[in-house]
């Protein structure tokens, strides 16, 4: 899979192509279902399949402040695209310029003229262009001029529930990670750095790693979750914790954190870069009396996650 950072380091040679467009947050089972076509055309016509996608959510330039957590790092996204035998990836940065595109612009300028799009194929409710301005059956007006077909996907849904990156952010943050999972057809994931904490996990005998990720990121619920450590892509039965940073009865902080623990894990893990699955939440947030009631109590906790 190539990746392209941006338009103007588009090849000039690069073909006619067919293009699916979108943020893919979290890269679920609906924009699976869209790319999946996209690449079945590509197939049926002998071209390459490209996905445009952003590196931020366009909301952190339209509306600072009010853009939602993201459910995958441009790094994971990346790698989920590439399971799916994508041929290239355009990752645009998304800002104030590119947010004054129009729509008529952004198909003769870009689909058509940059990335010699025959074919795009877009979920049903997909707006693009200055202001929302474009939808499918509009792009479909300018793309017949161009030779562009355009194929509105209708969305997918689950039990009547649209399947979306908005409905899966909700149930991650409820700590309903496996009905999340089930839309997004893998286990949901977070990467950071590990940093030093208050060694108080290893006092109690269960080490823990202290994981730093990104502001912006979707975190689940506080809990205790059952799931995987990855490090140099290999997977590790785990039990991450999050909440805040104290859980006796008196003196609890108010600064959230995550604690991973990797049973029969030994070595440092600082300033290692650690990847965390979440299986099934084990339990929500407790506040305990004493150390040896929460040791029993993790105690417990590892045996659940290693039962599975």
């Amino acid at each position: 899979m190539e990746v392209i950072p941006g338009i103007d380091a588009l090849p000039e040679d690069i073909g006619r192509t067919v293009v699916t467009v979108g943020m893919f947050d979290g890269v679920h089972l609906g924009h699976r279902r869209i790319i999946s076509i996209a690449h079945e055309r590509a197939r049926e016509l002998g071209l390459r399949c490209v996905v445009f996608t952003f590196d931020r959510h366009p909301l952190e330039v339209l509306k600072p402040g009010e853009h939602p957590r993201l459910l995958s790092s441009s790094a994971q996204k990346l790698r989920l695209l590439e399971e799916l035998d994508v041929d290239m990836v355009l990752m645009v940065h998304f800002d104030e310029s590119f947010s004054r595109v129009g729509a008529t612009e952004f198909v003769e300028g870009y689909l058509v003229s940059r990335l010699k799009a025959v074919e795009v194929v877009l979920g049903e409710n997909f707006r693009f262009g200055r202001g929302g301005e474009g939808d499918p059956g509009f792009m479909a007006e300018i793309g017949s001029r161009h030779g562009l077909t355009v194929d509105a996907v209708p969305l997918l849904r689950e039990n009547g529930e649209v399947v979306s990156s908005t409905i899966i952010r909700g149930l991650v943050e409820k700590g309903d990670i496996e009905g999340a999972n089930r839309r997004l057809g893998w286990e949901y994931m977070i990467e950071g750095v590990v940093v030093r904490g208050d060694s108080r996990g290893r006092e109690l005998g269960f080490p823990t790693a202290n994981l730093e990720v990104h502001d912006n990121r979707c975190l689940p619920a506080n809990g205790v979750y059952s799931g995987e450590a990855f490090l140099e892509h290999h997977g590790h039965p785990a039990v991450t914790y999050i909440g805040e940073a104290r859980t006796f009865a008196h003196g609890a902080s108010v600064k959230r954190r995550i604690e991973v623990h990797i049973p029969g894990w030994e070595e440092d893990l600082y300033d290692r870069y650690l990847g965390v699955s979440f299986r099934r939440r084990l339990r929500g947030d407790m506040v305990f009396p004493d150390p040896r009631a929460l040791t029993e109590q993790i105690a417990r906790d590892v045996e659940a996650a290693l039962e599975q």
